[in-house]
């Protein structure tokens, strides 16, 4: 995996002793811990802690054999992906820019369901292992029938975990090669360049996901602006502009430091004496900001689902997650 330690210094602020950023950031953090703790919690002690009935439409044989296969690769992959995690940490006795953002990304998974805030505009494949969802105790939850989303547990948890890290750092890469090109690169290019590089990787495996391996869907979409819209395996188009800016953003962040090796987020934090009071404020800063890129990514594709079209009449009882088609 790519380390974000490597990225190119554009951005040099001295940190004053007045101001510590971090402490905002660690803050934040810390609610944001404090507040999924009593969420999981909640669900794991309720009576809505059971698996999502697949209900009696058939399924292909196929996607069952997907499913299963995808959730056996993904256990391994990050197996992998935690042993490189660890090993790097016990080897340079510190914790890098890119694990912070695995370990963000990791605790932002609970805000996964909040695209359903409002109206159940996702579903996950029943016949995932799951146990439901914790949705109904996230405060503010107000989709009175979105609760019992199939939270692919085998899948999404290390997928966060893993995968968004790695999408991330893919999108600095291509940053930093752009810079190395032309060194004087606008905003705006860099940006490009970084959606361009989550365009063919991720991008590409959320259409087959969808459309391909009746992983998830899309019941809730403006049908005129996505691929296959009118049918369960629709897919929005404005989703490649919305997801990709929360992983681009995250790349801008491992791309702009200071002087100090700082990046925005961290400003201050080498004002502190304490190394493990400083590697807590670090890890709880890019919680932070994890948290708030993906809470406002699914706001806003929940708040879409206000005024987009209805359900596809198509929608297999297996991908509606308990859902009466609306």
């Amino acid at each position: 995996m790519y380390n974000s330690d490597d990225a190119i210094s554009v951005v040099e602020a001295p940190s004053h002793a007045r101001t510590q950023p971090v402490l905002l950031w660690a803050g934040t953090g810390a609610v944001f811990l404090l507040t999924q703790v009593y969420v999981y919690v909640s669900w794991l002690r309720s009576a809505d802690f059971r698996p999502t009935a697949p209900g009696s439409d058939p399924v292909p044989g196929t996607v069952l054999t997907i499913i299963h296969v995808y959730e056996v690769i993904n256990t391994v992959i990050a197996g992998l992906a935690l042993a490189w995690f660890v090993w790097g940490i016990v080897r340079t006795r510190q914790i890098d820019s890119i694990r912070l953002l695995m370990v963000g990304w990791l605790s932002a998974y609970w805000l996964d369901p909040w695209l359903n805030f409002l109206r159940p505009m996702f579903t996950y494949n029943a016949y995932a292992v799951n146990f439901g969802c914790w949705c109904e105790f996230i405060p503010g939850w107000q989709s009175a029938n979105g609760a019992r989303i199939a939270e692919p547990l085998l899948i999404d948890p290390s997928a966060y975990f893993y995968n968004f890290a790695g999408v991330a750092a893919l999108a600095l890469w291509a940053m930093q090669r752009t810079l190395r090109r032309w060194p004087e690169a606008s905003m705006w290019r860099l940006g490009l360049s970084g959606f361009a590089a989550i365009w063919v990787s991720m991008g590409i495996l959320d259409i087959v996901a969808t459309r391909y391996m009746g992983f998830d869907a899309w019941p809730i979409a403006f049908q005129r602006v996505s691929f296959w819209g009118g049918h369960y395996y629709q897919f929005p188009i404005y989703e490649f502009i919305l997801f990709p800016s929360t992983f681009v953003a995250c790349a801008f962040i491992l791309l702009c430091k200071n002087i100090r090796g700082e990046t925005l987020i961290e400003r201050g934090v080498q004002q502190i004496r304490s190394s493990g009071l400083r590697t807590l404020l670090r890890v709880l800063a890019f919680v932070a900001f994890c948290n708030l890129a993906n809470l406002t990514y699914t706001t806003a594709m929940g708040l879409h689902a206000v005024v987009a079209d209805g359900w596809p009449k198509d929608m297999p009882s297996w991908l509606s997650d308990e859902q009466v088609a609306r």
